[in-house]
């Protein structure tokens, strides 16, 4: 059970579920409390064995902590770094599918790393543009003292930074545009290929 990214306040969730499961069912926000209570009065179906695997990592996420010898069992060292904490994350490869741990309990799909990913590039992004726009009022600000004290040299100096601090500014500003743009596209092509595909079970 999946809700329609379309509905959903942050689409990229729904959408990763539709990517990688095959879903019985589809469904607006509005229709979850029904549809949850139709299944849940349904018997329920034979008991499936739990992964070791699977008990284990609850277990991580339970405790938030673990033995780095222990997740080198279960996955190999990744170059990626936890989003959240910055620490060492594993790799883990299963049925296909690959996704990230780190061995305090943040977890990941390949996916939902990617994701992460952009957005701390894009907070970073906006804190360097910040910080340089900082930059550009406080060396207006200097060259206006330099001016009025008459110090022209100071005063070209400073116009001078001012003016390299605005082109290094202009072209952050322009790197976060078309990440804005790149990700708008990213999320209309997932759109599309999740409608073609649920138009295409609907048809069967």
């Amino acid at each position: 059970m999946v809700q329609d990214p379309q509905d959903a306040a942050f689409s990229e969730m729904p959408r990763m579920a539709l990517n990688r499961s095959m879903p019985h069912h589809v469904v607006h926000l509005a229709e979850l409390p029904q549809l949850l209570e139709t299944l849940v009065l349904q018997p329920a179906g034979e008991a499936m064995p739990v992964p070791e695997i699977m008990k284990f990592e609850v277990e991580i996420a339970k405790n938030g902590k673990t033995s780095m010898k222990d997740m080198d069992a279960i996955g190999r060292r990744s170059v990626l770094t936890c989003p959240e904490c910055n620490g060492v994350m594993w790799e883990i490869e299963e049925d296909g599918d690959l996704r990230y741990r780190c061995h305090v309990g943040h977890a990941y799909s390949a996916e939902g790393m990617n994701l992460a990913l952009d957005e701390n590039l894009h907070r970073a992004l906006g804190s360097a543009l910040r910080t340089l726009e900082e930059r550009v009022a406080l060396t207006e600000r200097l060259r206006k003292q330099a001016s009025e004290r008459g110090h022209n040299q100071t005063t070209d100096l400073w116009a001078r930074k001012k003016a390299e601090i605005k082109q290094e500014a202009e072209v952050i500003r322009k790197a976060i545009e078309r990440a804005e743009r790149k990700a708008a596209r990213v999320g209309t092509l997932a759109n599309n290929e999740n409608h073609s595909r649920n138009a295409g079970e609907a048809d069967t």
